[in-house]
């Protein structure tokens, strides 16, 4: 029961993992120090939540300590040098706003090191962490710069790393997250640490949507191979579809699935993941018994999908890219999917 329900929790993407932190029984403000909730669906999060306290004051929250002296304000920067530096755009550095609106946008680049994120593996200490949340602050400062880019090319944060904060919503972050969030106006970059990393942030139009991540390529041979069944194969969908049911087969590795305890590394997963791929191509293959006997989602790996669905993007992307019968590879945070579309 409790591994089916960490799978359904980690496969969603509506809040970011890295912010959100526990609501305990009471009815109170989470503390940055609580162990962090992972994402649940839509229904699942309106069905549980607990009611939201009354928003913080942000100019309270400005002023509030964080738990400890030493850190400085709630929501304090942890960069120290002038902006704009050289080739930074000063429309990019953090001025207190003239008026708090009540609903933001934020994106943010989440920068973790070992032990930050729960049961991930990232191969960074906090040292080297703060450094490279630095040298991303500074990118994302240069004029031009695409800030989208940079969330895909460095964020720890498997979601889509651009999130609302309103009254209501303020509440299920990080409470150091939302007063930096607060304090930055329209195009603003700042870098604040929580017990979840750094988190390099900029403070978007409310009405920005941001382009979908290009899908990369897992399985580059030419399909089909010998023996596969050509409707198998994955073809561009005009129109692209709206909804669809998929199974998939979950092949992890060390460090990407919380709880469970993977030996194989990554590059032994890629190369059985594609190697599966093709068995399950293959004319007259049964993808449920692969999957019954290789996949390591414990519940059960069929899910229905729509765009507003709570799953990670790359799986609904590709997911929603397919046609009936056809399958492929992506990889998420959480391991290399092979997903076949159902219907």
């Amino acid at each position: 029961m409790l591994r089916h329900l960490w799978f359904r929790v980690l496969m969603a993407a509506v809040l970011p993992t890295a912010l959100v932190a526990c609501n305990k029984a009471q009815n109170t403000q989470p503390a940055e120090g609580s162990p962090p909730v992972a994402p649940a669906t839509a229904e699942a999060s309106a069905a549980k939540a607990t009611p939201p306290t009354p928003a913080v004051d942000p100019a309270k929250a400005a002023s509030a300590t964080a738990g400890a002296a030493a850190k400085g304000p709630l929501g304090a920067s942890i960069l120290t040098d002038a902006c704009p530096a050289p080739g930074e755009d000063a429309a990019t550095c953090p001025k207190k706003p003239d008026k708090v609106d009540d609903n933001i946008q934020v994106g943010h680049v989440l920068i973790g090191w070992d032990g930050s994120l729960p049961g991930k593996k990232i191969g960074r200490n906090q040292d080297q962490a703060k450094q490279l949340a630095v040298q991303v602050a500074h990118e994302a400062r240069k004029t031009g710069a695409d800030f989208v880019k940079l969330i895909w090319a460095h964020s720890s944060d498997p979601g889509p790393g651009i999130y609302k904060i309103t009254p209501d919503l303020r509440m299920r972050y990080v409470p150091a997250f939302t007063a930096m969030a607060l304090s930055l106006g329209e195009g603003q970059i700042d870098v604040v640490e929580t017990k979840f990393g750094y988190h390099v942030m900029k403070r978007l139009p409310f009405d920005f949507k941001a382009p979908e991540k290009p899908l990369e390529k897992v399985a580059t041979d030419a399909c089909p191979a010998a023996g596969e069944n050509p409707k198998t194969c994955p073809t561009v969908q005009d129109p692209k579809p709206v909804k669809a049911t998929v199974s998939h087969i979950l092949i992890g590795y060390q460090g990407s699935l919380p709880g469970e305890n993977v030996t194989r590394t990554k590059e032994e997963a890629k190369k059985l993941a594609i190697d599966l791929l093709h068995e399950v191509r293959k004319t007259g293959a049964d993808f449920a018994a692969a999957m019954k006997k290789n996949s390591q989602d414990p519940g059960g790996g069929t899910y229905p999908v729509t765009p507003e669905a709570g799953l990670v993007p790359p799986f609904k992307q590709l997911s929603l890219s397919l046609g009936v019968g056809q399958i492929d590879i992506v990889e998420t945070s959480f391991g290399f999917h092979i997903i076949k579309r159902n219907d």
